[in-house]
């Protein structure tokens, strides 16, 4: 039941791209689902690898911004960080450290590995 609760939320907070509300708080997420702080926390505990709620919502939005990066290059990197939820200058940070690089630095890869194709 649980692990059936938690693939509810998640489902829910991508479809409905919850995680692009820069100000969505756990006390939105447990008052959507009548769930109190213990069970999310439960909930995250158990079945995403541990995080909090910040860390989970980050991930996401990391996600979501990776895969925007990637395939779609006519949105601009401000447009994608206020599309997942980021402020462009914590999109930067979350960014680099996740993956190693600014999605501006990404982005250049990205281009640069397209022309070696030739």
């Amino acid at each position: 039941m649980n692990k059936a609760l938690f693939k509810t939320v998640d489902s829910i907070i991508r479809k409905e791209r919850l995680y692009a509300q820069i100000n969505l708080m756990r006390e939105d997420i447990m008052q959507r689902f009548g769930i109190g702080r213990h069970r999310l926390n439960d909930l995250l505990n158990s079945f995403a690898d541990g995080m909090t709620f910040p860390q989970y919502i980050n991930a996401i939005r990391l996600e979501v911004a990776y895969d925007l990066l990637t395939n779609h290059l006519e949105m601009t990197i401000t447009e994608i960080a206020r599309e997942v939820g980021f402020t462009p200058p914590n999109l930067r940070e979350q960014f680099k450290r996740c993956y190693g690089v600014t999605p501006a630095e990404y982005r250049v890869g990205l281009v640069s590995d397209e022309d070696d194709v030739d």
